[in-house]
């Protein structure tokens, strides 16, 4: 079983980076990160000029979706509705890069929302369901991703509530071990088949570190060895800048991993 291996770029680079994933063979991840870009700068026929580019070149596109600040389950409803203007835009834009999923966070903190869950996740609904539906319609999923959370609920609740219009999740490898107490295969085993993209890099523990593969302490065998005997093939993104990415690519390969290849564990 082959999976699918990506890294991540930020918007305004794709363009000159494009001969460098397709040399290195990996997909893109596009980052589509910063709000006055996306509500004000950005020109929709610019972002499908390089969406058909990009397809032209035989390349993979997934999109990173903002997260700075945003709160879809907030007590203001001015932040509510700035968080659906981004994600709604993010959409569009997603959609004429042609990429097939793109992922956005959940905004739950435990800090904030442990005590409250069913009230936030109510003020919440909504507006994942109509970010779905507008992803539905140019064929591409939302997928609902982890930042702070302890489990892999918020995501599935979150999901099964738009399962008709076909929301997914992904799994950030690096914050599971960082932020939950659960090990990485209770999360893969949650998640199942609703698990279509993974972000993964290594970590030693401190918040927002990212290290090639091999660097740190994150159970990275675990990860690809539950997806085997799961038989799951989730997309990876290899959360580094490209040369490092690559690195880690090599070394997953270089452990046999990258098609399953478990015996030289």
């Amino acid at each position: 079983m082959q999976i699918n291996n990506f890294a991540p770029v930020p918007y305004p680079e794709v363009t000159a980076q494009l001969d460098n994933f397709s040399a290195a063979g990996l997909g893109l991840e596009i980052e589509v990160l910063d709000p006055h870009w996306i509500l004000k700068v950005c020109q929709l026929p610019m972002a499908e000029k390089l969406g058909q580019t990009i397809a032209e070149r035989g390349l993979q596109v997934h999109v990173q979706g903002p997260f700075f600040d945003l709160a879809p389950g907030s007590l203001d409803p001015f932040i509510r509705e700035h968080t659906r203007k981004l994600f709604l835009r993010t959409v569009e834009i997603a959609g004429h890069l042609k990429a097939r999923y793109l992922t956005l966070y959940s905004g739950y903190n435990p800090l904030l929302h442990s005590k409250v869950i069913d009230q936030w996740f109510e003020i919440n609904l909504s507006l994942w369901r109509e970010t779905v539906e507008a992803a539905d319609r140019y064929d591409m999923k939302i997928l609902i991703a982890n930042l702070f959370e302890e489990t892999a609920d918020i995501q599935l609740k979150i999901i099964e509530a738009c399962i008709e219009e076909g929301a997914g999740a992904c799994l950030d490898v690096a914050n599971v071990f960082t932020y939950s107490r659960k090990k990485i295969a209770s999360w893969i085993n949650a998640l199942g088949e609703k698990l279509y993209l993974v972000h993964l890099n290594d970590s030693t523990g401190k918040n927002g570190e990212r290290l090639p593969l091999g660097q740190g302490r994150v159970p990275f065998k675990e990860f690809f060895k539950v997806c085997m005997k799961k038989a799951l093939t989730p997309d990876i993104v290899f959360r580094l800048p490209l040369e490092e990415a690559i690195q880690s690519l090599k070394t997953v390969r270089k452990l046999g991993l990258g098609q399953y290849q478990m015996e030289l564990l």
